[in-house]
């Protein structure tokens, strides 16, 4: 029980009014009598209030995407057969955020209405909603019954591949090129013919038929097909460095939602797919195939994960990568290179990979660090922030540097245009036939 405000007006007024009739000749039989009807107003209420008068129903989709708003339903039904004052509030996830607050209303006998809030989750995995509380006031408006309903629900967040990310996915599949590029990729780039037709603007000039053009009367051009059943190799790193954030995200989710459209263009250029998980070891592996069972088994994998406090172990992870894959695969790493002793192991551990395979490392650039060291330090913590930035990084680039010259490719962008850089290397390797 909730004793109300007007419970504790009505008591402070008959103490006063008990303490100014003190000394009073019969003045208490007056209090007794107060006192009294106070006790039986709050028992009254107690008596009047209805039992399990409210029944609730929760709507929640069942699977939600990362950073995404949806909508949650609560359908109330007043049970009893006299009108309530209730107040409402939902249990959801603690991850959750949105506009989840009380709910305060009054039902009509056998009445049902349909409330809504939204709510989102930066945070990928299974979650559950918990019991709904309720209160429901008494007729004097003195005391209020509390209630509980279990409505246990759960729900998967998955990752966010809606948004910019969805554009970038559909820019990919049509072949699109960004950051200043044109918008669309020459159509047929790869080794086995296909057809011909007539020359367009934007093809390359290397792909005119002479012999055709001659005796058409026109340019006419070679098509070609892009090579499938090329083999792509995912590799995520979980492990320390892996769990900084930037902006609403951590570095890890933004590796999760580029793999994923990563996986979904290759799957539709029609090449095989396999993804590693790896921090100290190697957490899991899938060899590379095609089809969207894989995809499916992808998402399902990637969903849960979260960084670990592990050092990654490169060195065990390519030495296995290696040993399971024979024919010449593309290895794209999602990893992290702003701490030099582990970019240097990294460096170390990719080596061997080459010439056999061709390993693509890609990063998220620290556009913070970036800024500070073009900013002009001003005061004495200024310059010493600006020194430790400057070191930092000079070892990022200087890493950088050492994998191409050594001919790994690496991929160092923002947070926010990995999955578009990624992409675009992937299809500008398969453009190039270098697989």
């Amino acid at each position: 029980m909730v004793f109300l405000p007007r419970f504790f007006f009505t008591l402070v007024m008959a103490i006063l009014l008990a303490l100014a009739s003190t000394g009073v000749a019969d003045s208490l039989a007056p209090s007794i009598l107060l006192t009294l009807l106070l006790t039986g107003s709050v028992l009254a209420d107690i008596v009047f209030i209805p039992r399990d008068a409210l029944k609730v129903k929760r709507k929640v989709p069942p699977v939600l995407r990362q950073a995404q708003f949806f909508e949650v339903e609560l359908t109330l039904l007043n049970q009893s057969d006299t009108a309530a004052d209730f107040q409402v509030i939902d249990s959801p996830p603690a991850a959750f955020t949105g506009s989840h607050k009380i709910t305060t209303l009054r039902l009509a006998p056998r009445q049902e209405i349909t409330q809504a809030y939204t709510l989102k989750s930066y945070h990928r995995g299974s979650f559950e909603f918990g019991s709904l509380f309720y209160r429901v006031k008494g007729p004097l408006g003195l005391i209020q019954r509390q209630g509980k309903i279990d409505l246990p629900q759960v729900v998967q967040v998955l990752p966010d591949m809606t948004g910019e990310g969805s554009r970038d996915l559909q820019l990919a599949l049509a072949g699109a090129f960004q950051a200043g590029q044109r918008k669309s990729i020459r159509r047929g780039e790869g080794r086995e013919f296909e057809s011909l037709r007539e020359h367009q603007h934007d093809d390359d000039f290397r792909h005119i038929d002479w012999k055709a053009s001659a005796k058409r009367g026109k340019l006419i051009s070679r098509q070609y097909e892009t090579e499938r059943d090329q083999r792509l190799m995912i590799l995520l790193d979980t492990g320390r460095l892996m769990s900084p954030k930037i902006g609403p995200y951590r570095k890890l989710d933004y590796a999760i939602n580029a793999s994923i459209q990563l996986a979904q263009v290759a799957l539709h250029k029609g090449d095989l797919v396999g993804y590693v998980i790896f921090n100290d070891e190697m957490r899991a592996f899938a060899e590379p195939k095609k089809g969207q069972q894989q995809m499916a088994h992808l998402v399902r994998n990637l969903t849960p994960l979260q960084p670990s406090r592990l050092e990654s172990d490169y060195a065990a992870v390519f030495h296995h990568v290696l040993k399971r894959c024979s024919r010449r695969t593309l290895i794209v790493c999602f990893t992290d290179l702003s701490d030099a002793h582990s970019a240097k192991s990294l460096l170390q551990a990719v080596l061997p990979l080459t010439p056999r395979h061709l390993p693509v490392i890609v990063t998220v650039s620290n556009s913070e660090i970036l800024t500070l060291t073009r900013k002009m330090p001003e005061t004495e913590f200024e310059v010493y922030r600006h020194v430790a930035a400057t070191e930092i990084w000079n070892d990022y680039q200087r890493t950088l540097l050492g994998l191409r010259s050594r001919g790994v490719a690496a991929v160092s962008v923002p947070a926010q245009e990995l999955s578009t850089a990624t992409i675009n290397k992937y299809l500008r390797i398969k453009e190039s036939a270098r697989l």
